[in-house]
């Protein structure tokens, strides 16, 4: 898989569990800033859904995880939107650890937009526009 954008993340001490590894849950948190961080690079912002009056809400989530990560390890998430249909689109992740040069996890995110309502809506066209 080509992989539009990379963030890099140092594990932090909080984000280990009991046996000195990353939490399940926290990679889902690394996930959620990495998505971030590209909406920026791409001129977007989490205040435009406001202004747009449009939200990507996430439908599914999935991860495989595939070998631990510590603390100090350089994590590189890397994602590409895989899939855009009207009203929903798909973010495939890989996280891989710099330090081990191991693949920690990979995943799979599915969100579709709404309105303030939440019933479903068509992506916005600048949406569209500014991840193609």
């Amino acid at each position: 898989m080509e992989h539009p954008y990379h963030h890099r993340i140092k594990v932090r001490s909080y984000d280990l569990d009991s046996f000195g590894h990353v939490n399940n849950a926290v990679y889902f948190n690394y996930l959620e800033e990495a998505r971030g961080e590209y909406l920026e690079q791409r001129g977007l912002s989490f205040n435009d859904f406001h202004e747009w009056r449009a939200y990507a809400f996430i439908i599914s989530a999935e991860i495989h995880y595939k070998s631990p990560a510590k603390f100090g390890d350089i994590l590189d998430i890397r994602g590409a939107i895989t899939k855009m249909k009207r009203s929903s689109f798909c973010i495939d992740y890989e996280i891989f650890n710099e330090t081990t040069n191991k693949v920690c996890a990979v995943a799979a995110m599915s969100l579709a937009f709404v309105d303030e309502h939440e019933k479903l809506i068509s992506i916005p066209e600048i949406f569209r526009q500014k991840l193609s």
